[in-house]
């Protein structure tokens, strides 16, 4: 049997139009999937390219701008066969999940960033584009308008009202026919994102987690879902005992008890069973087996 579960971001704003948006992306980013023969690695790859092509959602093309003025992506992918590769801080690539899955099939470097990231981009033919959008221009000057001074103190002198307003990323989850489990996650980084910030996405066992007996991918406020490896939490409680659904909201739970974070998670076991997990209001998210 295969199955893969995709979501599409987090958001504490209730009712908003484009969590309706977010949710259509991310259930067309699914249906699109061929699940038959495909590898697990291959289907959380897919699904999150797909999503990174759409300007709805926070990742890719809809990647929002840092501070500086500037777009830089963080990606990774991993499987239950201990193959991991990610970006972080990577310009001008559309499909910054396509580059970390390359760096995960050579095998050699486990991560890349910054101009090195891009360097290894363009060596493996990835094409260079600009990914600036009206939409994400006019966020980008709302945020400076907000924030005229671009330094670390004016930006962290109010952390709780901002980090609310910092959930988004796009993730996928698959168990693929052979039994293989993989994850995989994109994001644009943050709202209000100091230059050069890196948050839970890339990092494994905090944006993202695959063993043997589990695949989890995150979103939500990444800075604290980083501080407590949240994604392999959800593995710790499902080896300690707990059903899939148990461990994911223990682990939803103790991001908010512990740090007062919001997130939400997706995962599948390697029995086939999803979860879905969430402290915010939304999230979208989709799911499609065989």
């Amino acid at each position: 049997m295969a199955v893969v579960l995709v979501h599409g971001g987090a958001s504490n704003l209730a009712g908003s139009p484009l969590n309706a948006a977010k949710q259509a992306v991310t259930e067309a980013s699914c249906a699109a999937l061929t699940l038959k023969g495909a590898s697990a690695l291959d289907l959380v790859e897919q699904a999150v390219a797909l999503q990174e092509l759409a300007p709805e959602l926070n990742a890719g093309v809809g990647a929002v701008i840092q501070m500086d003025g500037r777009i830089r992506l963080d990606a990774a992918i991993c499987d239950s066969q201990g193959r991991y590769g990610a970006v972080i801080q990577l310009e001008q690539v559309a499909n910054p999940i396509k580059v970390a899955r390359r760096i995960a099939q050579i095998g050699y470097h486990s991560i890349l960033s910054g101009d090195g990231a891009k360097s290894f981009a363009v060596e493996q033919g990835f094409a260079l584009t600009s990914l600036y959008t009206e939409k994400t221009f006019a966020e980008y000057a709302a945020s400076r308008a907000q924030y005229p001074e671009l330094s670390y103190a004016a930006l962290s002198g109010n952390i709780d009202d901002i980090n609310v307003k910092k959930l988004s990323t796009v993730g996928a989850v698959a168990l693929d026919d052979d039994g293989c489990l993989a994850a995989a996650c994109s994001t644009g980084g943050t709202k209000f994102c100091f230059p050069g910030r890196v948050g839970d996405t890339p990092i494994l066992g905090a944006g993202l987690y695959a063993s043997e007996k589990v695949a989890v991918a995150m979103t939500g406020e990444g800075d604290k879902v980083l501080r407590r490896l949240t994604s392999l939490k959800v593995d710790q409680l499902l080896a300690a005992g707990a059903s899939l659904q148990e461990a994911v909201d223990q682990a939803v739970d103790d991001l908010l008890k512990v740090t007062n974070g919001y997130c939400g998670i997706i995962a599948v076991s390697a029995k086939g069973e999803t979860a879905v997990g969430h402290s915010t209001a939304f999230m979208a998210h989709a799911q499609q087996a065989s």
